[in-house]
C-alpha cells in the first residue's frame, strides 16, 4: 500500500511490479511479463516527472537512462506482438494467403526476443535503487496538501498544452496520449476525487484506450507496409491483400481519432482545477 507520501507511496508499489516483473523475464521471456514491466515503467517515470517539478531536478533523464533504454528495447517485441494480434482481426478468410508475412512476423519476434532476452540480463537494477534512496530522501517531508496543489498546477499546465495540441489532433495525438497518460497517472496518486472526479477519470480512461488502440494501427500498418515494398512482388494476390488490410487499419485507425478527437474536446471543456 502507497505510504504517507503519496507520489513516493506509489513509486514504491510500481518498483515492486518492475521487480517481479524482471524476475519473471530471467526466467523466461513472456509477452504478459513484458508488457506489464513497461507499463511500471510508463508509471515511474511519470511519478519522476513530478519529482524533477518538486526539487528542480535537471539530470533526471540520464538517471533514468538505462531504464529507458530497458523500455525501447521491449517495445520492439511488444510492437510485433500488437501486429500479429491486430492482423489476425482484419484477415479473416486471407490468412492462407498470408502465410509469408506470419511466418517473417515470427522470425523478427524471434530475432527481437534475443536482443530483449540480452537487454533483460545486463539490466542493472541499482539505477532504480538510487533513484528510490534519492526519492526517500526528499519527498518524505513533503505533505499531501503541499503535493495536491502543486500536481494541480501541473495538471492546469498540461490541459492547456493539450488545448494547443487539439488544433492539430491528427498529427499530435501521440503527444496529448502522453499528456493525458500522465494526468491519469498522477490523478490516480491521491485517494478519492483530489484531482479529478470518478466520471472524469474513467472518460479520460476511455480516451486513452482509443489512443492506444490508434498506435496500435499504426504500428500495424508501419510493419505490413514494410514487409509488402521490400519483400513481396506488385503483382501477386499477397501484396494486394496486404495492401487492402493497410487501407481498412487506416479506415479504423482514423475513425478512433474522430472518437477521441472529440472525447478529448468534450473532456477539456469539462475539467475546471
Amino acid at each position: 500500500m502507497p505510504g504517507d507520501n503519496p507520489i513516493l507511496g506509489h513509486w514504491k508499489t510500481e518498483l515492486q511490479v518492475f521487480h517481479k516483473n524482471l524476475s519473471l523475464l530471467h526466467e523466461e521471456m513472456k509477452a504478459e511479463a513484458i508488457h506489464d514491466l513497461r507499463v511500471a515503467i510508463k508509471k515511474l517515470r511519470s511519478y519522476l516527472k513530478l519529482y524533477g517539478i518538486f526539487f528542480k531536478e535537471r539530470k533526471l533523464e540520464e538517471a533514468f537512462a538505462k531504464t529507458k533504454e530497458l523500455f525501447s528495447v521491449l517495445g520492439k517485441h511488444r510492437n510485433i506482438e500488437i501486429t500479429k494480434e491486430l492482423l489476425l482481426s482484419f484477415t479473416d478468410k486471407n490468412k492462407a494467403v498470408l502465410t509469408s508475412l506470419f511466418l517473417y512476423l515470427r522470425l523478427l519476434q524471434d530475432q527481437i526476443m534475443e536482443y530483449c532476452r540480452q537487454a533483460i540480463q545486463q539490466y542493472e537494477k541499482k539505477e532504480l535503487d538510487e533513484l528510490t534512496d534519492q526519492l526517500q530522501q526528499h519527498l518524505a517531508n513533503l505533505n499531501t496538501e503541499e503535493i495536491v496543489m502543486v500536481v494541480k498546477d501541473l495538471v492546469k499546465s498540461s490541459v492547456e498544452k493539450i488545448k494547443h495540441d487539439l488544433k492539430h489532433f491528427k498529427n499530435q495525438s501521440h503527444l496529448i496520449r502522453k499528456h493525458l497518460k500522465d494526468i491519469f497517472y498522477w490523478s490516480k496518486i491521491f485517494d478519492e476525487e483530489a484531482l479529478l472526479t470518478k466520471s472524469k477519470l474513467k472518460t479520460l480512461d476511455k480516451i486513452l484506450d482509443h489512443l492506444g488502440s490508434i498506435q496500435d494501427h499504426e504500428v500495424l500498418i508501419a510493419n505490413i507496409k514494410y514487409f509488402r515494398k521490400t519483400i513481396l512482388s506488385a503483382g501477386i494476390t499477397e501484396y494486394h491483400a496486404i495492401k487492402k488490410i493497410e487501407n481498412d487499419a487506416r479506415k479504423k485507425k482514423d475513425t478512433l481519432l474522430e472518437k477521441a478527437n472529440n472525447l478529448t474536446k468534450e473532456w477539456i471543456h469539462q475539467i475546471d482545477i
